[in-house]
């Protein structure tokens, strides 16, 4: 076979050095420079197919040229147009550089996608794309690569759910879409802690309400995927009358720990004098600092007698079912401040709360469930212990 002017090597050099600046303003003429090392590369690839070069005869030939078809490619460093694909007769050539049907590099597919979940609406995208591609792309075009979140999500809820799972937080975030008559509709979530102490999303679900019904059915998933409840030590939730009931129904001998936070804060709204609400935070929060259960009981008589004079209803708000929030002192004490608070799960929902903020709304069920299943895949939270 004759020597090629350039040299594979040669050719990934090049490509490689035209990736690492594709940042950069790329002219016409640099562009169908790009487009001549696409297409030798290609060349390449279908000469070791075919075991023979253009104009060349060789025993070990393995096919034949039959033409070429042409093609775009738009990629991160602009729209490279009319690429020349050789056909072969009888074996089915596929270049490394894309699939049959494929006409986005998947580096532009996650830019697009990028916008996307960063609260551009899908209508002002093309203009977004117009810095990778001098046409921009179409609002369809966009709606078609999102496509692939959706296909995404559906894989995600079918996944089984593998693994031992010591600790599970529960929550909801309420969110509004438009088709639901303008009403908020709440997102449940579900967070697990494995015994190595990895926090992972266990599912997500957007549902009409918090009641008992739209709770059991989202936990019932977990457990018809794979969820061992023998394996679950304590669930946190917030103490949201749908949640208990549902967690006797499913988790009868499951520990719950209400959540400390959710506790103090239902306790502040019956203060009476609103300007001392940050006082009362801040030492009704210094209770669980405790160091064990009589710690804790003594520092919550110390509170009650500062602050049941003035406050009686705040008080007794937060005296009402107050061993629940201690059951984190149950276990190891370097899991405490975990344990305690549905926090985990605010790691996802504070991201999803900032990128949604720009859209206000959602038209529908599946834009809502595909937003925040964009949002939360690509969160990578800390290890809570």
């Amino acid at each position: 076979m004759r020597d090629r002017s350039l040299p594979k090597p040669m050719i990934a050099k090049l490509w490689t050095e035209v990736k690492d600046h594709a940042e950069d303003e790329i002219s016409a003429g640099a562009r169908q420079q790009l487009k001549e090392l696409i297409e030798g590369r290609i060349e390449a690839e279908f000469e070791d197919l075919v075991r023979c070069g253009r104009y060349e005869r060789s025993e070990e030939r393995a096919d034949y040229r039959n033409g070429y078809w042409t093609r775009g490619l738009l990629t991160t460093v602009g729209h490279i147009t009319d690429l020349k694909v050789p056909r072969a007769r009888s074996l089915e050539f596929r270049s490394s550089f894309f699939g049959w049907y494929q006409r986005r590099q998947k580096a532009f597919d996650r830019a697009v996608r990028t916008c996307f979940v960063g609260g551009i609406p899908t209508r002002k995208v093309k203009a977004v794309t117009r810095a990778f591609t001098d046409a921009g792309i179409s609002a369809s075009t966009v709606s078609r690569i999102l496509k692939g979140v959706d296909e995404e999500l559906r894989a995600y809820r079918k996944r089984p759910i593998t693994g031992q799972h010591r600790f599970i937080f529960i929550d909801a975030l309420w969110m509004s879409v438009r088709k639901r008559y303008n009403r908020k509709s709440p997102v449940l979530f579900a967070i697990s802690v494995d015994e190595e102490h990895n926090m992972t999303l266990l599912g997500f679900k957007l549902a009409f309400s918090e009641s008992q019904l739209e709770w059991a059915s989202f936990l019932g998933d977990l457990l018809k995927r794979g969820l061992a409840d023998s394996a679950v030590e304590l669930i946190v939730h917030d103490g949201a009358g749908g949640i208990i009931a549902a967690l006797a129904e499913l988790f009868p001998y499951t520990r719950r720990q209400l959540c400390a936070v959710h506790k103090v804060r239902a306790a502040a709204a019956w203060l009476r004098n609103r300007s001392r609400k940050n006082a009362f935070l801040a030492q009704a929060n210094a209770i669980y600092e405790a160091e064990d259960l009589a710690d804790a009981r003594e520092r919550l008589d110390a509170f009650s007698k500062r602050w049941y004079p003035d406050e009686p209803s705040a008080v007794n708000s937060l005296r009402r079912n107050f061993g629940k929030t201690l059951v984190y002192m149950q276990f190891e004490k370097r899991l405490w401040k975990t344990l305690r608070t549905t926090n985990p799960v605010e790691r996802y929902q504070q991201e999803v709360r900032r990128r949604t903020i720009p859209m206000r709304s959602f038209a529908n069920d599946r834009s809502c469930e595909r937003m925040v299943y964009a949002i939360v895949a690509g969160v990578e939270p800390d290890a809570p212990m």
